[in-house]
């Protein structure tokens, strides 16, 4: 790390007044700064990179100590200025690369779409030509149509993709909020989300009722999450952490009933009616 660098970082930080949240956002937001000035002095890869992080950490410390009130909070607000001041450098070249591949998902989706449409035009063909076969005929199409129609394996796969593009968004938002420059793009995730487990909601009524309560708590955790980043929160992080960890549990729990009954565990004996 540069020793202007070095200087500012030290002489900012002794000048902090303020005390409570406030003076832990201006902390993040002082080691941020000198992070990201650090990060522009390297090229990428560069093995100094590492050494000149540890640099500004120890002066972070060093200058807390010195004014005697370092707390967990103001520690911890110095390390999340390290990440945010990393991840600003890279977050644009991420948003471009996240703006082309959501182009290319649209893209892809359309093309599933038309492979759809397709397939049951082709179907309506062959019932058609059905029509005029004799009925024994005639029911064995229709019946072998309605198979490739309703297919388990088809359903079971787009629904298990929806969920994993919805869990793979509010990734994505995490790690967009590491940086408060780039809240908006997180609530872009998290509606992404939204989107995507609309897509996974089964329409048999036999699991519907069970589906639509877990999409209504993943919703309503997806709300929460979204209001903290509108009002710039540092407790989001915690609330899109937990959103991620109920989405993996959700999709874990689909595993369970979506598996034939043979393989599901046998369940334990009553033991308190044994002679």
């Amino acid at each position: 790390m540069s020793t202007p660098v070095k200087d500012k970082l030290a002489t900012e930080l002794k000048q902090v007044k303020e005390v409570g949240k406030v003076r832990s956002d201006r902390i993040r937001e002082i080691v941020r700064a000198a992070i990201s000035q650090v990060t522009a002095e390297f090229k990428e890869g560069s093995s100094d990179f590492r050494s000149s992080v540890k640099d500004v950490f120890s002066s972070a410390i060093a200058g807390l100590q010195e004014t005697g009130k370092e707390t967990k909070d103001e520690i911890a607000a110095s390390i999340d200025g390290i990440v945010d001041g990393i991840s600003g450098a890279r977050q644009q070249k991420i948003a471009e690369t996240e703006a082309e591949v959501k182009r290319l998902q649209t893209k892809l989706s359309a093309q599933q779409e038309a492979l759809e449409q397709e397939i049951t035009t082709g179907l309506e063909g062959v019932q058609e030509a059905a029509n005029t076969a004799p009925d024994k005929i005639r029911a064995l199409v229709e019946e072998a149509i309605a198979t490739a129609q309703n297919s388990e394996e088809a359903s079971l796969l787009k629904k298990r993709y929806a969920q994993l593009q919805a869990q793979a968004a509010i990734l994505r938002a995490t790690l967009a909020a590491r940086s408060e420059s780039y809240y908006g793009q997180a609530q872009e995730h998290l509606d992404d989300a939204k989107h995507w487990y609309s897509q996974a909601r089964p329409k048999a009524e036999a699991v519907k009722g069970q589906a639509d309560q877990k999409f209504a708590q993943l919703e309503q955790q997806i709300g929460e999450a979204g209001a903290a980043l509108a009002r710039r929160e540092h407790k989001v992080r915690n609330l899109l952490s937990a959103l991620l960890h109920k989405a993996s549990e959700t999709i874990k729990d689909d595993d369970e009933i979506d598996r034939p009954i043979a393989q599901l565990p046998p369940a334990p004996k009553d033991r308190s009616i044994e002679p």
